[in-house]
């Protein structure tokens, strides 16, 4: 996490607490899911007491932007609210198949994003990108299918950099909750597709010329490699779904 700044004592301290989080998170420099440091942590990075700590977040939690967990900790709650989330969700409970409507708006979006980032990203966008990618080749040259939790969660990391490198929070912000509310939308669906014959490599393939075509800035190889390995992953998943439903 960004680090955080000493706070100012003539102010209400706990607002200033809230402010400097909501800026962070704003900034895209946090991301949905992201855990917050202990509160040990964060109350000696900023030189408050503990009370003082845990009025800013219970602050930050009642405007929605974390959720306190008990034993767990803070966690950066998704920007898109429980009134949109809870509809889809059960949208998607009753008919399988509406994922793929909410896949054909990642699409939409993840694709313009890549296209962005490849135009915008600065050279320090472009190293955190490399070393996402660098770091899910050696996972996967260990053995490990790109579909584990390990080598996933790099992938998804490479995506959340590659919207951190549009410089725009709004977007970036959007572009993550979709991501929060899809992987919530089909939880089976990583484990189904992984029994897919040879689809480690043919996302692993796909994945790398992404990262490529916004690494080397070109802005439209990167929307048509994002809207490639969408199509790909969307068909997949409609396979998946119809056989499951099909099932006696």
């Amino acid at each position: 996490m960004t680090k955080l700044m000493p706070i100012e004592k003539n102010v209400k301290i706990s607002q200033k607490i809230v402010d400097q989080v909501k800026q962070i998170i704003f900034d895209g420099k946090l991301q949905p899911g992201d855990r917050l440091p202990t509160e040990k942590e964060l109350a000696e990075q900023l030189r408050v007491s503990r009370p003082t700590l845990r009025e800013a977040l219970t602050v930050l939690e009642a405007i929605g932007l974390i959720e306190v967990r008990p034993r767990e900790g803070s966690i950066v709650k998704s920007l898109v609210p429980q009134s949109i989330q809870e509809p889809i969700q059960d949208m998607i409970e009753v008919d399988p198949l509406k994922v793929l409507d909410l896949f054909e708006v990642r699409k939409k979006i993840d694709s313009e994003g890549a296209a962005m980032a490849a135009e915008r990203a600065t050279e320090e966008d472009l190293e955190n990108i490399r070393a996402f990618a660098q770091a899910l080749e050696e996972r996967v040259k260990e053995s490990k299918h790109i579909l584990e939790l390990e080598p996933s969660r790099l992938y998804q990391k490479t995506f959340f950099a590659i919207a951190d490198a549009t410089h725009n929070s709004i977007y970036a912000h959007f572009m993550k909750s979709i991501w929060t509310l899809l992987d919530g939308a089909i939880p089976y669906s990583r484990r189904k597709l992984h029994d897919v014959p040879n689809i480690s490599n043919r996302l692993l393939k796909q994945y790398r010329e992404i990262v490529e075509a916004v690494l080397t800035r070109n802005s439209s190889r990167a929307r048509k490699a994002v809207t490639r390995h969408l199509d790909f992953v969307g068909e997949q998943l409609r396979r998946l779904v119809e056989a499951n439903r099909n099932k006696p």
